[in-house]
């Protein structure tokens, strides 16, 4: 906030202490640049014909510096006959135009100390002040942040050995003065230079071998990373010598009148140190593994430890349940030896797995033990906790289960034995606050209510929906406590939920800060919370999300500025993002042999969140050019449209081909789930110098033409795309390809829809069906559509027991299929799927017989990654042909539907 603004403004408006009413505003003119003026309008709060209020003055001067934009702002006012004349006038921070340095003045008779070096200055240029600053181009300028960017500059400059360098800078405004220069005077100093360089402590046997290549930088320009990292070498090669506790610190000496540096390396190399085992015999990769962490944590006691428990779990996975090793230090004629000393014990198995007195009617949960595995403590444990949270989800909310096992080797029984308590159900249930909250703020349906079973997670959760609801309606402090009464056999549950919301918040005015670039409007568009509307926190969470996904800034930051009780302002903080990005790379092929390739992409044009972007590849056998342009909001609603061109052409051994085509697409939301895209397309393919026939070269080479739009419509309600547990998919495509447009002259249809439930906590189910429907229009058309666009069916995202397109090699005007899979989710991200598919590919539309359904089955595994499901099926023929193979294996990424 400037001080002197505000001082004038609240002094033009001073009163005396008794006086008459205040006279009317009759006018408010802001003065400024015309953009930035139109721009800033709306956070003068100052209206015309109402008595002119001090408080409304100092929020609209605290709402115009919050922009980030001012570099002052008067406010002076004129007493009329009718009432006041308020004037407003701006003064924008100029906007970098360009990085300076400054020369520093020199007395001609100034000379260096003897001995010490000449200062060369600048010692950075004007590229270095701009990358080491982060000055962007026209970013406001203001002292604070030219202050930051002159510490930045020196922390450069000391990086590279000017320890004494001393930095300033200043705004010069240009003949326009909406632009303006950032002048840095730079006075680097000398370059210290390291003079000696010794190494201290290390053992006698290594202090040659050590020192050899510290003495290198003896003589160099100091640099402390350069240090650090010589440090980190020597220390590491003390580890390699046994001495795995080492430490080795650079200190420096910096002598001014020399501009040098002593630069002594203090080692503390400990003892040399060994790892060996007693008792029970450890493989090769676990004793790595120990050692390792042994080595990594510098035999620190908590590493020591970590490393014990190791060989601990790795003995408890095998049955081992009294399996101890513990570690002692002891001392060696050469150092000292860690010594780890195991013991295993004998072998537990599950002879079998019981459940002693569950109530009646009681269904388990998928347990991890099993009849014959090792008896892991970690699993029984985990199943224990699984069965008493089965009891509490069933109404016995003092529910416990012991776990019995003998712990003698050999053959046992893990008995799992309940106490349940006694049964509770919801006798009644309300919520009663001291608030009213509005029908759109309230919670989806709660879990608790009359006759349900008493869960106490379902009360925590309940809890926390209520929570949630009253602070989206705008009351941050709300406290839900939830009052639980028994009956007197203590099976009935009355329980009331308590609310007191506290004070409601409203959206006094929503400052957007930081713009450079970027329309205001492009912000306000993404935002879900609204003027004068209750300050949310979902709503606030949503506008900081949508506001980070847009990829325009680097930072968003949401800052409240209470204004009076029960009304605050919302600064919106946003730093942009680098506008244009550039990629290449260069490789090498067998069939391209060299091959390079450039993309350019230009964000945020014209500031409206327009993207264009170019992708260039080329190679000695052939090239390629991709064109996008992206419009997020087309005709002033959130409607996106794409438009995309390309050409390609290459030499490939049986055939050469050339395509090119443009595209342009409109998708539109119609809700957060159901998603409208419309297209239409140009394509051609002319391939040439066949050498085979068509059917044998890949079918998206073949010769033609589409021409036509194409229509679709998604409503996914998948809690994730990537990886499904629940929720349904159902999607539609229409494509018609005109002949009277140039192409060839058919329409086909697509439609898919999956649906997947949970059976249990770690079982799911998974549905899919697939239609495909398609025809030539025309006389002299021939009956399949053209190759590129038939329907196929095989591979590892449809009928898994057979190689890809292999169900019907010719495709067909139709398709029909269907799967199902029950996926068992294992432990450390894997997990098990057994699947059934069934379908086919028929020539015509009027060829769909379900007789002719061709039918696999197999087994599969999945790894979850980052990039999505990791995926191994394996499917088998149930109905297999003469010729054709029994089975096939399939590895890729992602889910089949």
């Amino acid at each position: 906030m400037n001080a002197r603004a505000l001082v004038l403004a609240l002094l033009s408006l001073a009163a005396p202490a008794v006086a008459a009413p205040e006279p009317p505003v009759v006018a408010v003119t802001v003065e400024g640049p015309t953009a930035l003026r139109e721009r800033l309008l709306r956070y003068v709060g100052l209206e015309t014909g109402a008595p002119l209020d001090p408080e409304a003055v100092r929020r609209s001067v605290e709402r115009l510096f919050a922009t980030g934009e001012l570099e002052d702002v008067w406010v002076e006012t004129e007493a009329e006959p009718a009432g006041t004349r308020v004037r407003i006038v701006l003064r924008p921070l100029p906007r970098l135009r360009d990085v300076r340095i400054e020369p520093i003045a020199r007395p001609a008779t100034e000379a260096p100390a003897p001995g010490r070096p000449v200062a060369h200055d600048p010692a950075l240029d004007a590229g270095d002040v701009r990358q080491a600053s982060g000055l962007r181009d026209r970013e406001p300028l203001d002292e604070a942040r030219l202050e930051r960017a002159a510490q930045a500059v020196a922390l450069e400059l000391e990086r590279r050995g000017h320890l004494e360098a001393r930095v300033s800078a200043r705004i010069e405004r240009a003949a326009d003065a909406a632009l303006g220069d950032a002048v840095f005077t730079i006075d680097a100093g000398p370059r210290a230079r390291v003079d000696v360089v010794r190494l201290l402590g290390a053992p006698e046997e290594h202090q040659a071998r050590l020192q050899a290549p510290l003495l290198s930088l003896a003589g160099r320009d100091e640099s402390r990373a350069r240090a650090e990292e010589a440090a980190e070498d020597t220390r590491r090669e003390l580890v390699a010598a046994g001495h795995w506790r080492a430490r080795v610190e650079p200190r420096r000496v910096y002598d001014p009148a020399a501009a040098a540096v002593s630069l002594d390396f203090v080692a503390e190399p400990g003892p040399r140190l060994n790892l060996r085992f007693e008792g029970e015999p450890l493989p090769a990769g676990l004793r790595s593994k120990v050692i390792r962490l042994v080595v990594e944590g510098r035999a620190a006691t908590d590493a020591l430890d970590a490393a014990g428990e190791q060989i601990e779990a790795w003995l408890g996975e095998r049955g081992h349940r009294s399996a101890e090793a513990r570690w002692r230090e002891e001392a060696t004629p050469g150092g000292r030896a860690l010594v780890y000393a195991t013991s295993a014990g004998p072998v537990t198995r599950l002879a079998a797995v019981a459940l002693r007195e569950f109530p009646a009617g009681f269904v388990a949960p998928l347990l991890t033990s099993h009849v014959g595995d090792p008896a892991r403590d970690a699993l029984l444990d985990q199943d224990r906790r699984a069965l008493a949270e089965a009891l509490k989800s069933h109404g016995y909310p003092e529910a416990e289960v012991e776990l019995d096992v003998p712990e003698v080797g050999g053959e046992v029984v893990a008995a799992f034995r309940a106490r349940p308590g006694r049964a509770v159900r919801v006798e009644a249930f309300a919520v009663a606050a001291d608030a009213p909250l509005p029908p759109e703020s309230s919670p989806h349906e709660l879990r608790l209510r009359e006759g349900v079973p008493y869960r106490v997670t379902d009360l925590g959760r309940d809890r926390a929906a209520l929570l949630a609801a009253w602070r989206n309606a705008g009351h941050p402090l709300v406290e839900v406590t939830p009052e639980v009464r028994f009956s007197e056999d203590g099976t009935r549950a009355s329980i009331t939920m308590k609310v007191e919301a506290g004070p409601r918040t409203l959206v006094d005015q929503i400052v957007i800060a930081g713009l450079e670039k970027t329309r205001e409007e492009v912000v306000r568009r993404e935002l879900s919370i609204e003027e004068g509307q209750p300050l949310g926190l979902a709503a606030a969470i949503e506008s900081q999300r949508r506001l980070s996904a847009l990829g325009l800034f680097g930072r968003v930051d949401f800052v409240e500025v209470e204004t009076a009780a029960g009304t605050t302002d919302v600064v919106v903080q946003v730093d942009e993002a680098p506008r244009t990005t550039v990629g290449y790379g260069v490789g090498f092929g067998e069939r391209d042999l060299l091959r390079a390739s450039l993309e350019l992409s230009r964000r945020n044009l014209s500031g409206l969140d327009r993207t264009a972007s170019v992708f260039l590849r080329g190679s000695f056998r052939g090239s390629r050019v991709l064109g996008n342009y992206r419009e997020p909001f087309l005709f002033g609603s959130r409607r996106q449209l794409l438009l995309t061109a390309f050409r390609e052409e290459e030499d490939r051994d049986n055939f050469d081909f050339r395509r090119a085509g443009v595209a342009a697409q409109v998708a539109q939301n119609l809700s957060p789930r159901l998603s409208l895209v419309g297209r239409l397309v140009f394509q051609d393919t002319d391939t040439y110098n066949v050498e085979v026939p068509c059917d044998e070269v890949d079918r998206q080479y073949c010769n033609a033409t589409l021409t036509g739009p194409s229509v679709s419509l998604v409503l996914d309600a998948r809690d994730d795309a990537l990886d499904p547990r629940r929720g349904y998919f159902l999607g539609v495509d229409v494509l018609h390809s005109a002949g009277w447009l140039g192409g060839d002259d058919f329409v086909k249809a697509f439609a898919q829809a999956s649906v997947f439930r949970r059976a249990q906590r770690r079982v799911l189910f998974a549905f899919s069906a697939r239609l495909g429907l398609g025809r030539t229009i025309g006389l002299n058309e021939p009956l399949l559509l053209p190759l590129p666009e038939r329907f196929f069916a095989g591979g590892d995202y449809s009928m898994r027991g057979f190689a890809p397109d292999s169900v019907a090699p010719e495709g067909g005007n139709a398709l029909l299929l269907g799967s199902a899979e029950l996926r068992f989710e294992l432990r450390d991200r894997f997990s098990l799927a057994a699947f059934a598919d069934s379908g086919n590919v028929y020539p015509l539309v009027g060829d769909i017989s379900l007789r002719d359904l061709r039918y696999s089955a197999g087994l599969g595994l999945r790894y979850r990654s980052a990039l999505g499901p990791l995926r191994l099926d394996w499917g088998y023929k149930l109905n297999r042909r003469p010729g054709e193979s029994a089975s096939r294996f399939h590895v890729t990424v992602g889910h089949a539907f």
